[in-house]
């Protein structure tokens, strides 16, 4: 195994270890993945991506809804439609433009220019906590 990728492998180790030793009390082994049932979802957005999904592998628990919000937009707002639509590929100033509104929206993201490229287009980093 190379060094980074077994320095990688502790890493991960390290860092998972107390996490699974802090979540004790509840048993991994019948955990599932997906969402709180008590968390509100955007049906609209959820049937969309079940619309579009051609087939259900494509698709977990966990990526197969939209958490509903008050206060962040969804991907419509700035593209028209749901993020990964069929026939709509955004341009760049696009996927920026939304990246800034969530950035406005919610204390969780930022956004962080980080120069041009060859052709003067701005490149953006998105830091989501």
């Amino acid at each position: 195994m190379p060094r980074f990728s077994r320095s990688l492998a502790y890493l991960t180790v390290l860092v998972a270890a107390p996490l699974v030793a802090s979540r004790a009390q509840t048993d991994l082994s019948t955990a599932r993945p997906g969402r709180d049932p008590k968390q509100p979802i955007d049906s609209a957005y959820t049937a969309k991506i079940r619309q579009y999904t051609t087939e259900t592998f494509f698709n977990s628990p966990l990526t197969d809804y939209l958490p509903a919000s008050k206060t962040v937009p969804t991907p419509k707002a700035v593209l028209g439609d749901i993020a990964g639509a069929p026939t709509k590929l955004p341009y760049s100033k696009e996927v920026y433009e939304y990246m800034r509104l969530l950035a406005k929206s919610s204390p969780r993201v930022k956004v962080i220019s980080i120069g041009t490229t060859e052709e003067g287009r701005e490149m953006i980093a998105v830091a989501v906590a």
